[in-house]
């Protein structure tokens, strides 16, 4: 028995050394540098197009740590030869920030950009910005609080440059979320009790974030804004938010002159009036929130028959409604009602449900 297992791990060595010898020949016919330059770079974008972001579940299921920079494309350590290329072919590619919230990040084809065409990251600087805006999640409507919150500070930020280049805003959409529902533009921002999914009137969502940006001047003849895919043709909510973004991107572009501005984050005392209206939406929102989060639980366990273990009722409350237990107790039952007496003395013991 010992010699055979001896001999079988030496087999194994001798594979090992003879895989080792082979690998500078297997690099040097690495299928993908025998392709055409052309093909190569067609490759190179589809790659790094869709590897630009972190994982939907990433985004909207996990806290990504604060002040850590997206990673630049991997295709950069693959060899000198496709390094070089591929910061070639990203000389002149527009520069990306994810404005999501969890904050506004430059995303990795951002940060591969930086090495190549070697700018600053001011926002003077760079000749072409384009800020994708993440929608809310489904689920939990207080997102749109912290997004239009970051974008309130960008506008700040945007304005306070002297000279911006070209700028770019595009309404993303993902497998979880849209800045859509059947068809009309979101309505959280103004939700007051009602449907907040589908704003019936003209004012919306994606209404207000151009009208935050609309006294931002670029100097660029290309419109700054790009709809949100999702927009039913022909009724009046697209019909409206289509006239709103030929208005915006005129002002921006300086085609007409500026309206009254609505307040200004430099005015302290408007930009005080402005939190207090936020405050309400948010408080609005969480309530909504919570219902939803109600609703998941229930399903969860059963309507009570089951409980959670405090570690996983503990991610659930953190991802989906961290201020559940702050709302009104007899609407919204708590953690004794959701979780084991037993478990709450003892949380490390894993009862599930």
């Amino acid at each position: 028995m010992t010699v055979s297992r001896d001999l079988a791990c030496s087999d194994k060595a001798m594979e090992a050394m003879r895989i080792t010898d082979r690998l500078p020949k297997l690099l040097e016919s690495f299928p993908l540098l025998q392709l055409p330059l052309e093909l190569r770079r067609r490759v190179y974008r589809h790659s790094i197009f869709y590897s630009r972001n972190p994982p939907l579940e990433d985004i909207y299921l996990k806290r990504l740590p604060d002040g850590r920079r997206d990673p630049p494309s991997p295709l950069l350590l693959v060899n000198s030869q496709v390094r070089a290329e591929v910061l070639d072919m990203v000389q002149i590619w527009p520069i990306g920030l994810r404005v999501t919230h969890q904050g506004i990040r430059f995303n990795s084809l951002a940060e591969t950009c930086f090495i190549a065409q070697r700018c600053s990251r001011d926002y003077g600087s760079i000749p072409h910005l384009v800020f994708e805006i993440w929608p809310p999640h489904p689920d939990r409507p207080t997102d749109i609080i912290d997004i239009w919150r970051h974008l309130r500070q960008l506008r700040k930020e945007l304005r306070s440059v002297p000279v911006l280049q070209r700028v770019s805003f595009a309404f993303a959409v993902n497998d979880m979320a849209a800045w859509t529902h059947n068809g009309r533009a979101l309505g959280l921002l103004d939700y007051y009790g009602e449907n907040p999914l589908a704003a019936e009137n003209g004012y919306n969502d994606v209404t207000k974030i151009m009208d935050l940006f609309a006294r931002v001047r670029v100097s660029t003849s290309k419109p700054p804004f790009y709809l949100p895919r999702g927009l039913t043709p022909g009724n009046k909510t697209t019909a409206h938010v289509r006239a709103w973004r030929r208005l915006t991107n005129a002002m921006m572009m300086g085609k007409i002159p500026f309206d009254e501005d609505t307040y200004s984050e430099e005015n302290e005392k408007e930009a005080g009036v402005q939190d207090c209206i936020d405050d309400c939406r948010e408080w609005n929102l969480q309530r909504k929130g919570a219902e939803i989060a109600r609703d998941k639980l229930d399903a969860m366990t059963g309507h009570g028959n089951f409980r959670l273990n405090v570690r996983r009722w503990e991610h659930f409350i953190a991802v989906w409604s961290p201020s559940f237990e702050r709302l009104d107790p007899q609407e919204f039952k708590g953690l004794r009602h959701y979780v084991c007496v037993k478990d709450l003395y003892d949380s490390d013991e894993d009862l599930g449900i």
